[in-house]
């Protein structure tokens, strides 16, 4: 016999408490808590080493150029984390739409092979003494991650309901972030200045072999696929859509470095442009399955993207050359520069914790104002921030503005999307967060690095072109503050008082109905 009740989680409990007592939100697919906590650790695993190898190749980059023979111009540097965010963020809408079709737990243990592999071979590629197969290799890494990440979030999407469980678990993977940016620069970096920095991926590639095993064993069979019809997956448009987004990438980021005016460089950006335009009119034209169905698309989740696209845009710009300048200006160690990213840990756990709490009292629109307001003040605050000023200073207080930035926007946009897209797209949920944070940090980058090259050139100031550079994070998430407005205005006049997006869902704390099984059920 299955008894319904209603409880008030409104009355004071801890978390504990609160997680004991709606296990059955979890329709019973875990043995346990203890499986559950593992699971939901493997999930949160993914975005931990995803977010450190990012901020990694930051804080070792001086040491791993060195490391390789020859002479290279400083801005290479931006490949060692461009290269990385450039197939993270292209191959992640494949891969979620393959694990809807695959099945998201077999696409996911495939990711930790992947990462293992891959990184196995970033380690190496210190004895080939090319700084090009290294960028190659940390290319194939954001392969790895890119099937990682939306399977995860597909995984959580499918064993929750909507409703408070749900979205704290969603805020622990998003305090995984800002928890494994900051641990995997400072490890990175005591590492590469201690010993040698190929052990940093060996690490990474000894946790990827781990946790493929640990997939396998804890994540319950029971995350079927919802078709296993290979003709379900847009292979046309894949095709298309990834080598435009590449070679697209590729022209930002090689332009400055080979100039604008090689022959390769303009054959590349023309082809990539045409490559664009073709996969949307082969999408909405001729795609029998495409990859993004514009059934669900409205308003609502086309703000939420551009909003995420546009703050960590500018996050990006803000990360890269906030290394740079510490690291070249102020001349820190790698190691010194990693410890300034300890405020990002510990306030990011408590900023996407805060998320599961906040959703419940007011608006997406207003969450993600908040989230756009923090990116653009901490790159502003980056912009005027003195070369020889104390850390205390604005240092210290861009990092604590930019983690709210970072937590609000990402768990706020991945329980939106998720709530809204049925079970059999969630695979596409976690894809469409992941694809406009990833996708867009490489982009704006290399367009902001453009800038650098060029302002250099007339200047030959360093902080004079990285702060030009800056001056573009500046307008691309001042734009997202002005779009992030228009959504609120527009929630007003429409008179649209939903929470969710254009779904019912219950996100009423105050009460909600909980299936519990009997007796004979739990024995079972």
């Amino acid at each position: 016999m299955v008894i319904l009740y209603k409880r008030k989680l409104s009355s004071p409990r801890n978390v504990t408490s609160i997680i004991k007592s709606s296990m059955s939100e979890t329709e019973f697919k875990f043995k346990s808590i203890h499986h559950e906590i593992s699971l939901v650790t493997i999930i949160a695993m993914a975005q931990i080493l995803c977010q450190g190898s990012i901020t990694m190749s930051m804080s070792i980059m001086d040491v791993v150029l060195k490391s390789f023979p020859g002479e290279y111009q400083s801005s290479i540097k931006v490949w060692f984390m461009g290269s990385f965010a450039l197939t993270l963020g292209t191959f992640i809408l494949i891969s979620g739409k393959l694990g809807d079709i695959y099945g998201l737990k077999c696409i996911f243990a495939i990711g930790w092979v992947w990462t293992c592999l891959s990184a196995l071979l970033t380690g190496l590629s210190v004895y080939t003494h090319s700084v090009v197969f290294y960028i190659i290799c940390r290319a194939l890494q954001g392969i790895g991650f890119a099937l990682l990440l939306p399977c995860g979030m597909g995984i959580i999407g499918n064993l929750y309901p909507v409703g408070f469980r749900k979205n704290f678990v969603f805020s622990i993977v998003g305090a995984a972030g800002p928890f494994g940016a900051a641990l995997g620069a400072l490890m990175a970096a005591v590492i590469a200045q201690l010993s040698w920095w190929p052990l940093c991926f060996f690490i990474i590639s000894i946790i990827g072999a781990a946790f493929a095993g640990l997939t396998i064993w804890l994540i319950p069979n029971s995350i079927n696929a919802a078709s296993k019809d290979f003709k379900e997956f847009d292979l046309i448009g894949s095709l298309i859509g990834t080598t435009g987004l590449i070679l697209l990438n590729i022209v930002l980021n090689q332009g400055p470095l080979a100039g604008w005016n090689k022959p390769y460089i303009i054959a590349l950006l023309v082809i990539s442009v045409f490559l664009i335009g073709g996969f949307f009119i082969y999408e909405l034209k001729f795609a029998e399955y495409p990859l993004l169905p514009m059934s669900i698309f409205n308003y609502k989740i086309g703000m939420v993207l551009i909003c995420i696209a546009l703050g960590w845009g500018s996050f990006g710009i803000w990360q890269y050359y906030y290394w740079i300048i510490m690291l070249e200006l102020r001349n820190y160690t790698p190691i010194a520069v990693g410890a300034s990213y300890i405020p990002v840990l510990v306030l990011g756990i408590v900023a996407a914790m805060s998320v599961a709490f906040i959703i419940h009292r007011t608006r997406p629109s207003y969450i993600l104002f908040a989230a756009s307001l923090g990116f653009h003040v901490g790159c502003i605050m980056l912009a005027v921030t003195p070369v020889k000023q104390s850390y205390w200073g604005l240092t210290f207080g861009q990092l604590f503005i930019l983690t709210w930035g970072m937590d609000l926007s990402f768990a706020a946009g991945s329980i939106i999307l998720s709530d809204f897209l049925p079970k059999e797209h969630q695979g596409m949920a976690g894809s469409l967060v992941s694809t406009v944070v990833n996708y867009s940090v490489s982009l704006f980058l290399s367009l902001a690095s453009n800038i650098e090259v060029e302002t250099y050139k007339k200047v030959h100031s360093s902080i004079k072109s990285y702060r030009n550079a800056i001056y573009f994070g500046i307008g691309i998430s001042g734009l997202g503050v002005l779009l992030a407005f228009a959504f609120i205005l527009f929630q007003i006049f429409l008179h649209d008082k939903n929470d969710t997006l254009d779904k019912e869902s219950n996100f009423d704390l105050q009460s909600e109905t909980t299936q519990v099984p009997s007796d004979d059920e739990l024995e079972k």
